[in-house]
């Protein structure tokens, strides 16, 4: 699943709750989002760990963790 993907999934008011979770901003959650920001490798773990797994590292970072 895509980061995008998984975002629009979320209640209302839930992508601040995982920006804030993830420890980013709201618009860099938004900008890693849409591909418009790179991933920072904490912030691909955190995410990983926050979607339990749903999206993984290797998808945001496949030049770092790949399979």
């Amino acid at each position: 699943m895509t980061l995008f993907d998984y975002l629009s999934q979320l209640e209302r008011g839930g992508k601040s709750r995982f920006a804030k979770k993830i420890d980013v901003s709201k618009s860099f959650l938004r900008q890693m989002a849409i591909g418009t920001a790179p991933i920072p490798i904490y912030v691909a773990k955190r995410i990983e760990e926050h979607t339990s797994g749903k999206v993984t590292r290797a998808e945001l970072r496949p030049d770092v963790w790949a399979e």
